[in-house]
């Protein structure tokens, strides 16, 4: 099974499955698609995090993020412009094909050349089928437009036509040489005259000194499921494991009515948002794990949950990237994972000529300000809210799960999962129900929620908004459910018109 937010890339990765290739394969060749056909989120000039779990038992993250230019100082963006999240000042160095490179040496069964195939032959030709990408577009999206409207080089490119020409052409010179000449090569030269033309300080010797990370996963338990999920620099790991450990201690409330069952999700939900701010790059700073997900840290915030049920509205850091989730198991039992990302729609705005490549704007997930956990140095990995997950049962995968929308991946995934187990609901349910966000402007709820229970959160002075932002705006959740009979299922979420394929 195959789920991603997009039908292309979901028959892509299912076709790998068809031809007797294994997980990670498949995870290649829809990464590789999603980047053709949903260029907004996520693409070579981007990067992510992959969370592996092999047939033999053995659990891997993969961290492909992108890292700050060498040239990068704390102090760079700390005057308010927009110059960390659209221009050339905002690209970090590019991670998604060393990700590539090594699910492949290590897990992979077959080479990147084959697996580019079919994301070669749909940039050159092009495609017909609705994208979320396109939506963007043709409904003249303002941040969109503004990088459109800057870069005329990626305005040519995207604003037209599905035909992607020049990274068809650059995705055939990396089937041919491998993905790790990426970093090596003539697109490394490219890439950073282009971008240091333009201003920005990216250089070859950061694509040179570019290394992927694997880390231990961080892991967790929940009603009889091993969750495992995203170290840091995800932020999103270690609080969704920190809200499921509560609700394992005081999770009555969700066997109650729908206003007590919302009323308790928003305080789960403030207190795991609330605990962002501690996350950064583990290499440059000490998280704080075991205070957050300890069995005894975990206990304590059971017990003081009820304080935050009703507690005033606090604001958050607005964080406005976007992002794709899919997620891949096959017949012998290997999962993955993985949530990719060029962070704000269309990156950076900023595409290489001759190259066809559209580079991420990453810098904009660092904080501002110096001489705090997440911000700005040479080198180092920003923090993030990306947490592929899956639990396991028995030490085999239950449910395979994670998200697109910045902040609302962690809050739309902790939803999804406690409407599979507390609520029982089949998947497809469980990922179209309406669901609900703390955002800096308030407690935002998508339309389906009962009258009462937003009449309790009223009640509470919480002012919740019904409906006042887009279906986007509450995360884009793809999952595979594997059910008592070995059987995968799965769901992609209608708000990103994901599609689930199988073998």
């Amino acid at each position: 099974m195959v789920v991603s937010a997009h039908g292309l890339a979901s028959e892509a990765g299912a076709n790998v499955l068809r031809k007797g290739g294994n997980a990670f394969d498949a995870a290649v060749a829809t990464s590789l698609m999603l980047g053709v056909v949903e260029p907004a989120f996520s693409g070579i000039g981007g990067g992510g995090f992959a969370l592996l779990h092999t047939s033999s038992g053995e659990d891997t993250a993969l961290d492909y993020r992108e890292t700050a230019p060498i040239k990068s100082n704390a102090s760079m963006f700390d005057g308010g412009s927009d110059s960390n999240r659209i221009g050339p000042m905002a690209v970090a160095t590019p991670g998604l094909l060393a990700g590539h490179s090594e699910m492949l040496e290590r897990y992979g069964t077959m080479k990147f050349g084959e697996l580019a195939r079919p994301a070669i032959e749909t940039a050159k030709s092009g495609f017909s089928t609705y994208s979320v990408s396109r939506d963007l577009i043709q409904n003249k999206d303002a941040s969109v437009m503004a990088k459109m409207e800057r870069f005329t080089t990626t305005a040519k490119i995207f604003l037209s036509s599905t035909k992607f020409p020049l990274l068809s052409a650059t995705l055939e010179g990396l089937a041919s040489e491998g993905p790790a000449s990426f970093y090596t090569g003539s697109i490394a030269s490219a890439v950073s005259k282009h971008v240091n033309r333009m201003g920005g300080i990216i250089s070859e010797e950061d694509f040179a000194r570019y290394g992927l990370k694997r880390r231990t996963p961080i892991r967790g338990e929940y009603r009889g499921y091993e969750v495992i999920s995203m170290p840091p620099p995800s932020a999103g790991g270690a609080l969704l494991i920190r809200g499921l450990g509560v609700v394992g201690e005081a999770g009555g409330y969700f066997a109650k009515d729908e206003a007590t069952r919302m009323e308790f999700t928003v305080a789960l939900i403030r207190s795991m948002l609330e605990e962002k701010a501690a996350f950064g790059d583990p290499d440059f700073v000490d998280v704080p794990l075991s205070r957050l997900t300890s069995k005894e840290a975990i206990r304590v915030a059971a017990k003081g949950i009820l304080s935050k049920i009703g507690a005033p509205p606090q604001r958050y850091p607005h964080d406005v990237g976007s992002t794709t989730h899919f997620c891949v198991v096959d017949k012998k039992g290997n999962a993955v994972a993985a949530t990719e990302t060029v962070e704000c729609y269309y990156g950076s705005g900023i595409s290489v000529p001759g190259y066809g490549i559209l580079l991420n704007d990453e810098m904009h997930d660092f904080d501002t300000a110096p001489g705090r956990p997440n911000s700005v140095a040479p080198l180092k990995r920003p923090a993030s809210s990306m947490s592929p997950t899956i639990l396991l049962k028995d030490g085999a995968p239950f449910l395979i799960l994670g998200a697109s929308g910045s902040e609302r991946i962690i809050s739309s995934i902790f939803q999804v999962v406690t409407n599979v187990v507390e609520r029982k609901m089949g998947l497809r349910a469980a990922l179209a129900a309406p669901r609900l966000h703390l955002a800096p402007d308030g407690l935002m709820l998508e339309k389906g929620f009962e009258a009462a229970g937003v009449q309790r959160l009223e009640k509470l002075g919480l002012s919740p908004q019904v409906g006042a932002k887009t279906k986007l705006f509450y995360g884009g959740v793809q999952a595979i459910l594997m059910d008592q009979q070995g059987t995968a299922i799965g769901a992609a979420d209608p708000r990103r018109a994901g599609v689930a394929v199988g073998e």
